[in-house]
Order: C-alpha cells, then sequence, then structure tokens
C-alpha cells in the first residue's frame, strides 16, 4: 500500500468509528472513542500486514510459476544487453 492508501483508510476508520461513538453516545451508551480507534487502526493494520504479506508471496503454484518466467526474463534481458 502507497502512504497516500495508508491515510485514507485511517482517515475511513476514524470517520466511521467516530460517527458511530456518536451514535452510541446520543442511544445512551457512555464509550471511549479513542479507544475504539485505537483498536479499528490496530484491526487495519493486521490486515494491511497480511495483504502485503500474501501479495509478494508466491502462494499458488501459477505464482510460483510466474515469479519463475519473470526471473528468466530479467536474466535473459541482462545477458542481452
Amino acid at each position: 500500500m502507497d502512504e497516500l492508501t495508508k491515510e485514507r483508510a485511517t482517515a475511513i476508520v476514524t470517520l466511521v468509528v467516530t460517527c458511530a461513538v456518536n451514535v452510541c453516545n446520543v442511544l445512551g451508551y457512555a464509550v471511549d472513542a479513542e479507544q475504539w480507534v485505537n483498536a479499528a487502526l490496530s484491526i487495519l493494520s493486521v490486515i494491511c500486514i497480511v495483504w502485503a504479506w500474501w501479495k509478494n508471496q508466491n502462494i499458488t503454484p501459477e505464482a510460483l510459476a510466474g515469479s519463475n518466467l519473470m526471473r528468466k526474463l530479467k536474466r535473459e534481458a541482462k545477458h542481452a544487453a
């Protein structure tokens, strides 16, 4: 994820949690917004870490074959230059 995407995700999570906390407060439930924002951002962080790991790993046989092909093409390009 690039920096702008992370900032947008953080802003969206903060907005959603803040709105949910405000609704809870209106309904009579005392909720600490900071605690919920921190929890939501922690969950978002774990999701981003897992997604980045998944994207950069060759989990499936197809991904492994594609990675091997890409390495072969890069080696051939270096030798041709």
